[in-house]
């Protein structure tokens, strides 16, 4: 809940506090959250960004187009069908980011008293979205007893007259999962029962770990009405460049509907920036080297990860499938809460990690962290972690 991480208005919550604390009195503190690929030595290569944008500079113009650059849109459908996958470029529209993408269709799909359906845990950040689209969020919940797969039977039960869509992240943000071919076929069935739509979320979907292929839900299954969200922040490690997109897709109509809807709404603001939309279609001709480069990195602090935190008989977590990040369960054998647990790490360990409940997730005592952290400060981290329950 927003409230958690804001308890009252201009109040700070206690983790937060305590680490603000601790910088001013100059004591250092490991950061295991950040999910900014930059801030960890991971960089888009900038001799080709700076060939890309010399473009724009060499020859400067502004073509305002709602939907964004033709050229641009071309691109992200090529990528799409290289996947498997097909959507059309004039179903394409670009943002400035995946959260202006939420908000967008969450706008365009819900009234004021209207739901949509999210995951349990999730990032917070869509409760704010939710918020200033005057929406009403409810959650499903991942079952932390079986990998953090859907509740099928639960995510049903919450539906009711007033829900407008189902909201698929996967891989997820903080548990790593993704969601398996089955269940996507399952959420699209009862979501085309109840004349829902999906968003999908695939904002990390370059990054798939232990699994032969990731699940698209435009590929595994035909809903009648797909939102597909993804961007360039965290496939291409350019989070400052700020674009993303939404790519519809479903029945004719339906679709058309919804893609006038969205470009009036973007006409109303035109927010990306020009020269990235003209520079993405040679990023994807020329990032495929450094993405796989990239990638392997990731996997490999993820695999870091895995290897030091099972060195501890007191965490308890699912290795994660996909992403930057993993939710581990906490056994203690004193009483002490979530947020106790976390600022007392953070204290005597000098390791700051998010508790649980920072993503609405409350059973039990439970961190989130990224392991996209630089391996050095990592590997320093997790060893603290587990150091410290051996404490206790």
């Amino acid at each position: 809940m927003v409230d958690a991480i804001f308890r009252e208005q201009g109040e700070i919550n206690p983790v937060e506090r305590a680490y603000r604390d601790l910088l001013r009195q100059g004591k250092p503190v490991i950061r295991l959250f950040s999910g900014n690929p930059n801030e960890h030595g991971l960089h888009f290569p900038g001799e080709v960004l700076a060939e890309a944008y010399a473009r724009y500079f060499t020859q400067p113009t502004y073509h305002p187009d709602p939907k964004g650059d033709p050229a641009a849109r071309q691109a992200i459908q090529d990528y799409y069908a290289f996947q498997g996958a097909t959507v059309s470029a004039e179903n394409i529209l670009l943002t400035s980011g995946t959260s202006e993408s939420f908000f967008y269709v969450f706008s365009l799909l819900a009234s004021p008293g209207d739901n949509i359906l999210t995951p349990n845990p999730s990032y917070p950040l869509f409760d704010y979205i939710a918020a200033l689209a005057r929406v009403e969020l409810r959650h499903y919940p991942l079952r932390e007893d079986r990998g953090w797969e859907v509740d099928l039977a639960e995510l049903a039960r919450r539906i009711d007259e007033r829900t407008r869509a189902i909201v698929v992240i996967s891989p997820n943000n903080p548990t790593g999962s993704v969601v398996s071919a089955d269940q996507i076929r399952e959420i699209v069935r009862i979501a085309n029962r109840h004349g829902l739509a999906i968003v999908s979320d695939e904002v990390y979907s370059e990054f798939i770990y232990d699994l032969p292929a990731f699940p698209r839900v435009n590929t595994v299954s035909q809903p009648h009405l797909l939102f597909t969200l993804n961007g360039i922040s965290k496939m291409f490690a350019l989070p400052a460049l700020k674009l993303g997109w939404i790519a519809v897709s479903g029945a004719k109509a339906q679709v058309a509907r919804a893609v006038d809807a969205l470009e009036t709404m973007a006409d109303t603001f035109l927010t990306v920036h020009m020269p990235i939309q003209l520079a993405l279609p040679r990023l994807f001709r020329e990032g495929g080297a450094f993405l796989a480069q990239y990638r392997a990195e990731v996997r490999r602090r993820r695999d870091l990860a895995v290897q030091l935190l099972s060195r501890s008989d007191r965490l308890r977590f699912t290795p994660p499938q996909g992403g930057f990040h993993l939710m581990a369960a906490v056994e203690l054998e004193h009483e002490m809460d979530e947020e106790q647990f976390v600022i007392a790490l953070m204290h005597q360990a000098g390791v700051f990690v998010h508790p649980g409940y920072f993503y609405d997730y409350e059973v039990g005592v439970h961190i989130a962290l990224s392991f996209l952290t630089h391996p050095t400060a990592l590997s320093a981290g997790l060893e603290r972690i587990v150091q410290f329950l051996a404490a206790l």
